[in-house]
């Protein structure tokens, strides 16, 4: 998990009679600084400058950028750097409305429909051009696969999720878990009041981790519940759905009716209870190995969330006892599915076969936390000492 991902729109001129439109659009990992010049936008992405420009597409964190219109004649491309822009019949062979410089993505949307995060291309295969990084999930992969106990399902109404954890951490030796999950992609989203009055205090030791899905609108009261249940937020894991017609595609009233935004996003916040250190505690975390912006794919299967969320918590968190809760109803076109490694309390699971005193055995044959793999700590990438930091500050 990456400091932070971000997606920027560079903007350089757009020509109204179009309906596509070109330049570039990039998701960069890690950027620490963006100035604009010249129509384009340099990003210093993992310690490398790259120059975003509306002369052609770019690859920056994994991702290639569509650029629709491409000029197909050298006049064309002579026609653009001076400047000039002709109807179809002029001198110079150039129709405006066919070659379109513009990137207004917004606008584009007005007019199409279509999500300015569709045009970016590699979605499926984010890592190609990345070996290291390639290798790197790939040992994460099997690793976890390896260390994963077998699924557990528990089928519980909503109203009584927060007696049967209760029961949990009462009558079954204080059962814990070290990362937590709530909630799901689910326009059905449960308030405030049913959302503290599940014990999350309770079944999270020091350290742990916490996850909670809300939609845009629910960020404030999202920010809230964590801090009600004792974690401080640390990340906003953003995830972008590609198409109106997508299963998650967040279908929620607007929050009044002056809000003019669409919602296109999915925010799944992540807090930290006690103390976790990027750079010292490797053996509970492993940060920057996935970034904070998940982009949606054809090749998903209908579930609650994105699958890339669970691949993403296991990749950072080297902690074996994990629970999904989910306190609401789902849909029939988003089961929820088990997964193994991980409890999944839901009135909805496709699996119902929890039980505390079986759990707690295979935690305790599998051990607290995954084992640290020497091959796969070699590749990741590592956050600098703190120290090491401020020395570098003060040498400035």
């Amino acid at each position: 998990m990456s400091v932070s991902t971000n997606l920027y729109l560079t903007s350089s001129s757009f020509n109204p009679g179009s309906q596509s439109p070109s330049g570039s659009l990039s998701a960069a990992s890690t950027c620490s600084n963006m100035s604009s010049s010249a129509g384009s936008v340099r990003t210093l992405s993992s310690g490398e400058e790259t120059v975003l420009s509306s002369s052609g597409t770019t690859a920056v964190g994994g991702n290639t950028i569509k650029k629709p219109h491409e000029p197909t004649s050298g006049k064309a491309s002579g026609a653009a750097s001076s400047g000039r822009q002709t109807g179809s019949g002029s001198a110079s062979g150039w129709d405006a409305a066919e070659h379109n410089f513009g990137n207004d993505y917004c606008d584009h949307y007005l007019r199409s429909g279509v999500l300015p995060q569709s045009h970016i291309r590699n979605i499926v295969e984010p890592l190609t051009g990345y070996p290291k990084l390639q290798r790197l999930h790939e040992l994460k992969q099997t690793h976890n696969r390896k260390h994963a106990g077998k699924a557990f399902g528990r089928r519980v109404a909503p109203e009584d999720m927060a007696e049967e954890l209760f029961k949990w951490t009462n009558q079954s030796g204080n059962l814990n878990f070290d990362v937590v999950m709530v909630n799901g992609c689910l326009d059905n989203y449960p308030d405030y009041d049913t959302l503290v009055n599940l014990p999350i205090q309770k079944i999270t030791p020091r350290p742990s981790i916490l996850l909670l899905w809300v939609p845009g609108p629910a960020l404030e009261l999202g920010r809230a519940v964590l801090e009600h249940w004792g974690f401080r937020r640390s990340e906003d894991i953003v995830y972008f759905v590609t198409d109106r017609q997508s299963l998650h595609f967040p279908q929620g009233p607007a929050k009044s009716p002056k809000d003019a935004i669409t919602k296109s996003t999915w925010h799944c916040l992540m807090g930290l209870k006690g103390t976790l250190r990027r750079s010292e505690d490797s053996d509970l975390i492993n940060c920057n190995i996935d970034t904070d912006v998940i982009l949606e794919t054809s090749a998903e299967r209908p579930n609650v969330v994105p699958e890339a969320i669970y691949h993403t918590i296991e990749n950072f968190a080297l902690m074996n006892r994990r629970i999904h809760i989910i306190p609401s109803y789902s849909t029939f076109e988003k089961p929820v599915r088990p997964r193994p490694g991980w409890v999944i309390m839901s009135p909805d699971i496709l699996l119902d076969n929890f039980d505390p005193q079986s759990y707690t055995h295979q935690a305790n044959s599998l051990g607290y936390r995954v084992p640290v793999d020497p091959e796969i700590d070699s590749l990741r990438p590592k956050t600098p000492p703190k120290m090491k930091r401020n020395n570098h500050n003060n040498n400035k």
